[in-house]
């Protein structure tokens, strides 16, 4: 390889030989078997590879999950207990009505579909999961309409596809919303304006435009109401041109038949005059500037005393000092008495609310007018962020067609690296088949049967790092070649590939783990993830032992006979000097001998890095300590929502803009719906890797309410929970279903006409307690009169009952106040269970979908947390007992440490926080970012007995180096790739990838060569080989012989 060096294995070959050939390993015997019989050895190892793929693939009916569910963590304590409420609240309304137990015992006795996912194929069955999702947890918090709380608007996927649940949202506006007075509305000719405030104005399927003003004016000022009319005008009309809203008669005299949105122009027309509504948008804007500044401050004293004194539990009924005809989605949360410029505002669409109308947006939405960017600029998206799930739908497919142009750019790496097709083909092809063999294990032996879009990333991770492989096996047979250039293919092959198979297993070791270690997160998609990336490191390396191995014996066989055809070598001309020099059997040794250029640029480098070694070794020991004190800078995140687009996505803009709107502060403050549960245990019973298996409803047979003491306790329940700081009513007048059926005991008791129900049920007991053997009785009857769902029963007595509260933890809440919350919840509803609660109503619990989104964040942290630790534990233990040195581990972990430093430096300087996507991306990128110093730490060590460390480093430096390289070049440009993904979590992985491998790279070829070069032992596995020979004693012959050393040294220095 370099004229200055003997790369000799430090043995006296003689001396050797015999025992060698007696003491061969499974590997050697494996590969001289290799090279006899090649041709054999890979077509088998195709027709098995083909074989279990195909199983694979149609067997195990492979397809992707595009619809984004099961991103919730299940198996814990607070998903258990989520997925119970869950499913009675799914089946309430079948519940109440099962009158002969049939319903009961189907979901006692089944495993339930996934409450996010729907099993039908057909073209509609995207349309009604996504519309399944958002009917399973909306409860109308209106207990005095019973009807229709039947008909509920629920949140979306935790992952659907902004990661957070969003139905509490909705019922919030109950108590922002609020039907604007017909003497408050001017005339719309022949339109119903009841639209205007109510709840369906803010309810899933209607559009709505948040706008951003573009100059330093104020929403409210003329010029900007005359664009946002203009951009209005032109939207509604398109709108009417398909069809897609309503509100007004199809015969007005305006030929419209489309109510005008709700917006700050809406309250514009409302004040200028009686004709207000019939005006163009020019001549609205010049009657509405006399009075923009009577309406500012009007608006303006509205806003402030919102912001310092609305109740949502009290609502707007009794709310005082603002417009009627006032929604607080019109202006910022900025706005107020001491700042009287909107910057942003909204406008809401009456579009019908169906999943056709929005599909016919969403393909119409470039028709949409965002105005021109001089005045104003909008965002169109319709409630509950269907069109975005819509557009990221769209995207995985486009993002996942990328993963093409890695493998082009696998493939041509390779085939620069190896001047070979042949190799090529066969490198690339190995790298193709680690994907279908890893999908057999993954669904016939794991057992996994969701296969999410996520995983999809290990097509990237595969391409990068499998070429890692084949550029090892590559070089290793070239250095073997090159040590015995007339040695036969066979012999080549003893040397070559057991060196190569215990590199990759080094590497594939650590990168597997990290990945595999991730899988112990409770989120589905996560743990796919991880398991299927770790299955394909681990088929990447088998298939290359499998398929490169042999394809490298017969390109070796090739090249000794003489074909030097397109097919095996880049060149269908007569070989170069440097192939018939590396490979060519008849090939002298010759002194004057030129190395390749590659190895000539790192003789280079290691001359220079010699000369200024100690300099460097300083300016190293700073980079560390630096990077490890910016790296501190990288904080969790002060909101736990998480985005999967760029805000370049109108759709996203959308979202951010509407988080600046007053009413997105009001419902902030408003908290989030929490239930508390009796007469269930909490359980997940279905297979918690498959977002499409739920769970069975777990009864809790000790549930009884019955007892006097039990609905004495269950009475006072309420005034007790509502008298603590982290719980409050969800409306004024809100009523526990035991301090109703008290009341209307009390009603019932004193009239003169008694219902039936009463006389024939409750044998005349005035108020709780009654009777134990009249209790279940008297309830059920109550409840089923009165319609209320919070009290269930089941062959004769009360089954579940369910107590609602709000509480002020959301989903978007810093991950610290959302523990606070939680557990100020659990600690006092312990207590109760403990000290309060009678036997039979001692196991209720309380639950919530933040909560559950909580819980998800915290299981995301501590898998990263976790899995770090166990990936930097295994690079560890695999630095060390490859190398058999403290010191080379030390310095593997103190480069690993810059790597992982520097990366969380850079992260910091583009501003990034610590959330749960980052930090399963280190979580994995941990395992990826020791390759390359275990590369050169096992070649450090390679040459056994006593060697300067500068032969050494100069040794691990020219043998591993162009693999390393090569490999760090693949793997860049795999994550360039990726940076033309759309989806954030791509994104993201890629940047963190690229940061990695960056710094993998210096850290390796800078950091740990420096180190070594300055500190390394001379003889690193001395202290190894002494305690290991004294614990396990050899005999005197199976030594290894140091004989020619000093020979080998001195042609080294030389």
């Amino acid at each position: 390889i370099d004229n200055d060096i003997n790369y000799n294995d430090g043995n006296d070959d003689n001396d050797d030989e015999e025992e060698e050939e007696t003491k061969k390993g499974i590997v050697v015997r494996y590969a001289e078997n290799m090279a006899n019989n090649p041709c054999k050895h890979l077509i088998i190892a195709l027709i098995i590879s083909f074989g279990l793929s195909a199983v694979g693939m149609v067997f195990g009916e492979f397809s992707v999950a595009a619809d984004n569910a099961g991103w919730q963590s299940r198996g814990t304590q607070i998903s258990d207990r989520h997925a119970q409420v869950i499913l009675v609240m799914q089946n309430d309304w079948n519940l109440f009505n099962d009158n002969d137990g049939s319903v009961w015992e189907e979901l006692t006795s089944n495993v339930q579909g996934g409450w996010e996912t729907d099993d039908d194929n057909d073209d509609t069955s995207s349309s009604r999961r996504r519309q399944r999702r958002r009917n399973l947890m909306k409860q109308q918090n209106d207990q005095q309409d019973q009807e229709q709380q039947r008909t509920r608007k629920i949140s979306g996927s935790l992952f659907d596809p902004q990661i957070k649940p969003s139905g509490d949202d909705l019922l919030l506006f109950k108590g922002l919303t609020h039907p604007i007075p017909q003497r408050d509305l001017q005339s719309i000719d022949e339109c119903d304006t009841s639209w205007y405030g109510s709840d369906q104005m803010l309810g899933w399927g209607t559009m709505s435009a948040l706008w951003q003003v573009q100059s330093s004016i104020s929403a409210i000022d003329s010029s900007a109401i005359l664009a946002l009319c203009e951009a209005e005008t032109v939207t509604l009309q398109n709108l009417q041109d398909a069809g897609h809203c309503f509100g007004c008669s199809s015969s007005s005299s305006s030929g419209n038949y489309c109510l005008p949105p709700y917006s700050l122009v809406y309250l514009a027309r409302n004040r200028v005059g009686e004709n207000g509504h019939n005006l163009s948008c020019a001549e609205l804007a010049v009657a509405f500037q006399p009075i923009q500044d009577d309406v500012t401050n009007e608006l303006a004293s509205c806003a402030t005393k919102l912001k310092n004194g609305f109740d949502s539990s009290v609502g707007w009924d009794n709310f005082t000092g603002c417009p009627s005809d006032f929604v607080p989605t019109v202006v910022d949360d900025a706005f107020g008495e001491d700042n009287k410029i909107v910057t942003y505002t909204s406008s809401y669409f009456p579009t019908y609310a169906s999943a056709e109308t929005i599909d016919g947006i969403y393909d119409m939405v470039g028709d949409l007018d965002r105005s021109d960017k001089s005045v104003i600029y909008g965002a169109y998206e319709v409630e509950q962020e269907e069109m975005l799930v819509r557009f990221v739908d769209a995207l995985l497919i486009r993002d996942m067609t990328l993963a093409m142009c890695s493998a082009f750019v696998t493939f041509t790496a390779i085939l620069i690296h190896t001047r070979s097709p042949w190799l090529s083909f066969l490198g690339l092809l190995q790298i193709i088949l680690s994907f279908p063999l890893a999908y057999f294990v993954y669904y016939f032996i794991g057992g996994l049967v969701f296969f999410p879009f996520l995983n999809f990333i290990g097509v990237f991770v595969v391409f990068a790092l499998g070429a890692d492989d084949i550029f090892v096996a590559v070089d290793k047979w070239k250095n073997a070649r090159i040590l015995n250039p007339k040695g036969t293919t066979v012999e080549v092959a003893a040397k070559a590939l057991p060196s190569a198979a215990d590199a990759m297993f080094l590497t594939t070791l650590t990168t597997a783990v990290a990945f595999f270690a991730t899988a112990i997160c409770p989120v589905a998609p996560i743990k796919c993830f991880a398991v299927f990336c770790g299955l394909l490191i681990v088929f990447d390396y088998i298939m290359n032992i499998f398929l490169v191995f042999p394809a490298l014996c017969l390109y070796d066989r090739w090249l000794l006979g003489g074909y030097h055809n397109c097919c095996v070598v880049f060149c269908c001309s007569k070989p170069s000097k440097e192939d018939e020099k590396e490979m060519n059997n008849d090939n002298d040794d010759n002194d004057d001998d030129t190395p390749s250029l590659i190895h000539r640029i790192l003789s280079g480098y290691y001359h220079y890095l010699h000369m200024g070694r100690w300099l460097l070794f300083v300016a190293c020991i700073g980079a560390v300590i630096l990077s490890a004190v910016f790296a501190s800078g990288l904080t969790l995140p002060e909101s736990a929502d998480v985005r999967i687009v760029g805000t370049h996505i109108q759709y996203e803009q959308h979202f951010a803009w509407a988080q600046n709107l007053l009413s997105k502060q009001l419902i902030t403050s408003g908290g989030s719906r929490a239930f508390i549960i009796w007469g269930v245990h909490p359980a997940d019973t279905g297979d918690l890797n498959d977002p499409n298996s739920f769970t069975t409803l777990e009864l809790d047979d000790s549930f009884d309410p019955s007892s006097e003491a039990a609905q004495e306790y269950m009475l006072g329940f309420c005034d007790r929970l509502f008298a603590e700081d982290f719980a409050f009513k969800t409306f004024s007048d809100y009523e526990c279903p035991m301090d109703k059926f008290n009341k209307w005991l009390q009603e019932q008791s004193s009239s003169t006409s008694p219902e039936s129900i009463y006389t024939d049920n409750c044998a005349g007991v005035t108020e709780i307690p009654l009777p134990q053997e009249q209790f279940d009785d008297c309830i059920i009857a109550w409840s089923k009169s009165v319609l209320d769902t919070d009290v269930l029963s089941n062959d004769g007595r009360v089954q579940i009952i369910l107590v609602r509260a709000q509480s002020l933890a959301r989903y978007d809440s810093p991950y610290e106040f959302l523990e606070r919350e939680w557990n100020k919840f659990e600690g006092w509803l312990k207590n109760e269970r403990k000290t309060t609660a009678p036997e039979g109503v001692n196991g209720m619990y309380h639950s919530s979908e933040d909560f559950w989104w909580y819980d998800t964040n915290g299981q995301m942290f501590a898998t990263a947390y976790t899995g770090a630790a166990i990936a930097l534990a295994c690079a560890a233990a695999v630095v060390f007992f490859s190398s058999r040195s403290l010191t080379m581990t030390f310095f593997a972990i103190l480069s690993i440490g810059y790597v992982l430093a520097a990366t969380s430096a850079c992260l910091v300087a583009f501003g990034w926080e610590l959330g749960f996507l980052e930090s399963i991306c280190f979580a994995i990128l941990i395992g990826i970012s020791c390759d390359f110093v275990i590369h050169f730490g096992h070649a450090y060590t390679h040459q056994k007995g006593e060697f300067s460390r500068h032969d050494r480093t100069k040794y691990a430096l020219l043998t591993m180096g162009p693999s390393i390289l090569a490999a760090a070049v693949t793997t860049i440009s795999a994550a360039i790739i990726m940076f033309f993904t759309e989806i954030t979590f791509f994104q993201k992985f890629a940047t963190i990838l690229f940061l990695t491998i960056v710094h993998s790279t210096l850290g390796s070829f800078v950091v740990f060569i420096t180190l070594a070069d300055c500190l390394g032992p001379s003889n690193p596995t001395q202290a190894y080989d002494a305690i290991v020979g004294r614990l396990f004693p050899k005999k005197k012959n199976e030594d290894h012989p140091t004989a020619g050393v000093t020979k080998d040294i001195d042609e080294l220095e030389e």
